[in-house]
């Protein structure tokens, strides 16, 4: 975790300036803060955009599930399902963390 500090830009001139560094010095702390700030700004105004993925042609929309169940009533889960309701739910395949369970 990084801690921000907000300080003057005047008084780190201030402080550079008390300091005796090289004219080598001193433009190299300045490259190195362009180059600093040019990759947060980049990276401040790049956006990552995900995109959902349908697995299955001709699925459902939202608004046509919500219109195909509209008014029914969502069933009871049970208080504790045995293995084979679970396995019966996931299309008779066995779940691979509960596999090694059963």
């Amino acid at each position: 975790m990084t801690a921000t500090t907000t300080i003057p830009i005047e008084g780190i001139m201030t402080f550079l300036n008390t300091m005796t560094l090289s004219p080598q010095s001193k433009r190299w702390l300045g490259e190195h803060l362009i180059e600093q700030a040019a990759k947060e700004e980049e990276a401040s105004q790049t956006r990552r955009m995900f995109r959902v993925k349908r697995r299955s042609a001709c699925s459902p929309s939202d608004e046509e599930l919500a219109t195909r169940f509209a008014g029914k009533e969502v069933p009871q889960t049970p208080d504790d399902p045995d293995w084979s309701q679970v396995i019966d739910s996931n299309t008779g395949k066995t779940i691979k963390p509960i596999e090694k369970w059963l």
